[in-house]
């Protein structure tokens, strides 16, 4: 199977503040490695945050799931 044919399982990300933009970093494994033990592959992706925030909003919307709602601010929290 060829590189980029390659299907796997996300097991796990983090995200570092890089200041304008931000680093997503995706831990995966194929197919064919799940049960040897291995480490996941690490896949390291600098994304601006505007592309952040239209990767989010689009597995949302494609997961079904709701947008968090908006925290009140601090002058509406003053009025119930």
């Amino acid at each position: 199977m060829a590189k980029e044919d390659g299907i796997g399982v996300l097991v796990g990300w983090s995200s570092r503040d890089l200041g304008p933009n931000m680093m997503l970093e995706l831990q995966t494994f194929e197919k064919d490695r799940w049960d040897s033990g291995d480490e996941p592959e690490i896949v390291r992706l600098f994304l601006t945050r505007s592309q952040a925030a239209v990767l989010a909003n689009h597995l949302l919307q494609v997961s079904g799931t709701q947008r968090p709602p908006r925290r009140r601010g601090w002058l509406a929290s003053l009025f119930p």
